[in-house]
């Protein structure tokens, strides 16, 4: 989880202040902090027709001044704009049947791991969390430490890091059905509690794009959230119906590492000097029909890319490609490799060990001297085992998500 050119001080799984340190050091390492306009609230992101190119956008921002104590309104002409405002900002809470009347009765009952920073004010209280994903399984464990045991977990499926019996101090329970005006919440399976201090949503976020003129904008909007997707996306990168927008950070995979790749993309396609050009609309579209009829049928999000599939690899490849080499003088940036040593840890390190899973305390200097899949690489690449002696190697693994933590 780290730009190639700046490895974060340590990892792989650091606290959240690491990250955000990384990322400030990382604009003066660049020397673009000079350039970087904070505080600032985009309101309204328009296109406007422009003479000699395809589009231009108008912005309309927002900063506030201290010194008067007044908002200060103003727009500005761009001839390319990336979304990169991530997609985990707006909490997702799904509709339970008595829910909305639940909360209005007992307020601060209800929340979402979103505003949860420790177990403290927890402490001794009788807590039911919703959700066994990556967020679900840190916020469950770690109140433990100081709540009314056992924590209830409320759960839709058993997740990988899931054993045949809840951990000590964690009860298992079905999805919840309905809250009633008495305080008593009921499971699917029937059974109820009463008496609850705190219920705690870890069921993630849904994208938000508000400074969106869907109106002004071709009359649509830019996400789906039925289908939980981007509208008129291509490769989760580029729009087929606007040459000069693009997004970085939708799909969930290699964070920071896959911004990379499509952040060169982009600059590479709006400056013109992209080594493979996009395919004709047509195409595109052909595309996000294929994607969706795939993602059916297999049962996962859209912007999901596997790992194991090797379509990881596929994405990163097609945005190497489009992007290709900088200037001979060194314009530009030049695409990450995909290497070895960075699939390894991919693939071994693990923020939480699975149950089941023998390769779980394996000796990993053994797993050095397996042969590794050429999927990653393709068709072309050649292995020479004699070069592999002291290297990372990968090891062939059943199919499963190894970037569910992420």
């Amino acid at each position: 989880m780290s730009f190639s050119d700046a490895r974060f001080a340590y990892g792989p799984f650091a606290p959240h202040w690491i990250p955000r340190q990384y990322i400030e050091n990382y604009f003066s390492l660049h020397k673009t902090d000079s350039i970087l306009v904070l505080n600032t609230t985009v309101e309204d992101v328009t296109r406007i027709p422009a003479k000699d190119r395809p589009e231009q956008w108008r912005l309309t921002l927002r900063k506030f001044d201290a010194a008067r104590n007044v908002d200060v309104w103003w727009q500005e002409i761009f001839d390319a704009v990336v979304f990169a405002n991530g997609h985990y900002s707006v909490p997702y809470v799904p509709q339970v049947k008595g829910l909305e009347e639940y909360i209005k009765k007992f307020p601060g009952r209800v929340v979402h791991s979103k505003t949860y920073r420790s177990p403290e004010p927890f402490s001794g209280k009788k807590i039911v969390t919703i959700g066994n994903s990556a967020s679900g399984h840190d916020v469950t464990e770690e109140l433990v430490q100081t709540v009314r045991i056992p924590v209830f977990q409320s759960r839709r499926s058993k997740s990988r890091w899931d054993g045949d019996e809840p951990p000590p101090g964690i009860a298992w329970k079905p999805v919840i059905k309905e809250y009633r005006l008495d305080g008593r919440i009921i499971f699917e399976d029937d059974s109820y509690l009463d008496d609850v201090d705190h219920v705690i949503y870890c069921t993630g976020y849904k994208p938000s794009y508000p400074f969106w003129n869907s109106e002004a904008n071709g009359g649509r909007a830019l996400y789906d959230y039925k289908k939980g997707k981007l509208i008129k996306t291509f490769w989760h990168t580029f729009f087929q119906d606007f040459q000069t927008l693009g997004i970085v950070g939708m799909p969930r995979v290699l964070t920071f590492r896959s911004f990379e790749y499509q952040a060169i993309a982009l600059a590479r396609v709006f400056s013109g000097r992209h080594s493979v050009a996009l395919p004709p609309v047509e195409e595109q579209e052909r595309w996000e029909r294929e994607r969706e009829e795939l993602v059916k049928k297999e049962g996962r999000k859209f912007h999901d890319i596997a790992w194991e599939t090797g379509e990881t690899f596929q994405w990163l490849n097609w945005l190497f490609r489009v992007a290709g080499l900088p200037t001979l003088r060194g314009k530009g940036r030049t695409p990450p490799v995909l290497s070895e040593e960075l699939i390894w840890a991919v693939e071994h390190l693990r923020k939480y060990p699975e149950p089941g899973n023998p390769d779980d305390g394996d000796d990993i200097q053994k797993k050095r001297t397996e042969v590794a899949s050429t999927r990653f690489y393709g068709d072309d690449h050649e292995h020479h085992p004699e070069e592999q002696k002291g290297k990372w190697i990968l090891v062939q693994r059943p199919k499963k998500d190894l970037l569910g933590f992420i």
